[in-house]
């Protein structure tokens, strides 16, 4: 138990600090024990930062637990990995195939309490990516879109990228607006002349020229969304909007221009 509060008037214990040397005696623990948790607590400082990204890599019917990150080594022979294991630098094991994750190991985690009930490759995909079992009666939104409605666009960045396309059914937005889908970048990364397409004006198009069109079309939307409501309509002012942002923003071209990146940031990122 641990408490950020400071101790009574003047640095002795109040009524409260009292009581709660009650609940801490219950579960073995002395009012001094709880002061010196306290004061180590405090010298741990505050945690470090949150992660402002996040790369979901989704394996649909990829290698086993078994053969990867629980090897079970130690387990009967008909539910060990057939590939062998590999120590790691904090004295566990992975599977065999993977001798580099091994030697950073204390730099990640891994969960092996994970579980689910869904016997089928597709009920499972759906469990995992939306975090909840199918359901006849709703479609739940990926966990991509619910970061998408959460968070927001962030300095002209799509919030949920999917690479390199959106092809699963269970990356879409479920009963959330079309408008938090995911961005598709078309194509695949690691290729040579890899490029997100139409985030450059066309060659006859300036900015002028853009600015005007745009214009244009937000007059004729303003009048059409008086007389038509619907979530297809919003969504797709939502793209227009996106599109706009995307193009005309230089932050954007650039996060999206990986052959500007130099090769060894390219390959940490395969």
């Amino acid at each position: 138990m641990k408490t950020s509060k400071p101790l009574g008037c003047k640095g002795f214990p109040d009524r409260r600090d009292f009581l709660r040397v009650g609940v801490l005696s219950g579960i073995g623990l002395t009012l001094g024990d709880a002061l010196r948790l306290q004061a180590a607590h405090a010298e741990e400082g505050s945690p470090g930062p949150k992660a402002e990204s996040a790369i979901l890599i989704f394996l649909s019917g990829g290698m086993s637990h078994v053969d990867t990150f629980d090897p079970k080594p130690y387990s009967p022979i008909e539910y060990r990995g057939d590939l062998g294991t590999v120590k790691t630098n904090t004295g566990d094991v992975f599977g065999s195939q993977l001798p580099k994750l091994a030697g950073i190991a204390d730099k990640i985690s891994v969960i092996r309490s994970m579980s689910h009930g869904e016997a089928a490759h597709e009920r499972g995909r759906h469990n995992m990516l939306t975090g909840y079992r199918p359901s006849p009666a709703i479609i739940y939104p990926s966990v991509g879109s619910v970061v998408a409605h959460e968070l927001g666009t962030r300095n002209d960045i799509p919030p949920y990228v999917s690479i390199p396309s959106s092809g699963d059914e269970y990356m879409g937005t479920g009963y959330l607006s079309s408008a938090y889908g995911p961005f598709s970048v078309g194509g695949e990364p690691s290729n040579q002349n890899f490029e997100v397409r139409d985030l450059n004006l066309p060659g006859s198009v300036d900015e002028g020229r853009m600015e005007r069109r745009k214009t244009l079309l937000h007059s004729v939307d303003s009048h059409f969304s008086e007389l038509e409501k619907s979530d297809s309509l919003a969504a797709m002012d939502s793209y227009y909007e996106k599109a706009y942002s995307l193009i005309s923003s230089q932050s954007a071209r650039e996060a999206f221009h990986i052959a500007a990146e130099p090769d060894e940031i390219r390959d940490e990122y395969g």
